[in-house]
């Protein structure tokens, strides 16, 4: 029986699918959602520290800066997660949530673990080839290493190319 669904979201399309998905299964099942965003140098719009070298090397005001940042996208994180739980409440679902900091797949692994979930949702970026085996594959991880069920919602090929249209005329409109 399925009561705890560990959701991992984050703000590209394939996370409002991962979302929509949770809802609809919870709302069949009766089960709770935790949602989860991972703070992570992989996720876009992730500040970084300035480095000029192996080791940052920054003075006070670009320190300062980059605490700023941080603090934005953490809040931006918090933010984001409050909307979706507030839609899945709106829905007739359960739902908390929480963001954490650090390797995407251990991460849900690890809450999976310690939440007890019954499931875990995840998308799937789509990597294949060599991107995929550079830039590691989330889902991949989560479905070697978790402690329960692992469903992959994937974006549809459909998807991907009307994103990548997008991009194509945002760039050119420059």
């Amino acid at each position: 029986m399925i009561n705890k669904i560990l959701v991992a979201v984050d703000r590209s399309e394939s996370g409002k699918s991962v979302f929509n998905s949770a809802v609809s299964l919870a709302q069949a099942t009766g089960a709770t959602l935790m949602l989860l965003h991972i703070m992570s140098h992989d996720e876009a719009g992730y500040p970084l520290l300035p480095t000029y070298t192996y080791y940052p090397i920054v003075d006070d005001h670009e320190y300062d800066a980059y605490q700023r940042q941080l603090a934005e996208y953490k809040q931006w994180g918090l933010d984001f997660l409050q909307n979706l739980t507030q839609e899945a409440t709106i829905a007739g679902v359960d739902a908390e949530y929480t963001q954490l900091t650090g390797t995407p797949g251990r991460m849900i692994c690890e809450l999976a673990n310690n939440w007890s979930a019954d499931l875990i949702i995840v998308g799937s970026r789509g990597l294949k080839g060599l991107k995929e085996m550079f830039l590691g594959s989330v889902s991949n991880y989560v479905t070697h290493h978790a402690p329960c069920s692992v469903l992959i919602v994937r974006t549809s090929v459909a998807n991907f190319d009307s994103e990548s249209a997008q991009a194509k005329v945002d760039v050119t409109s420059e």
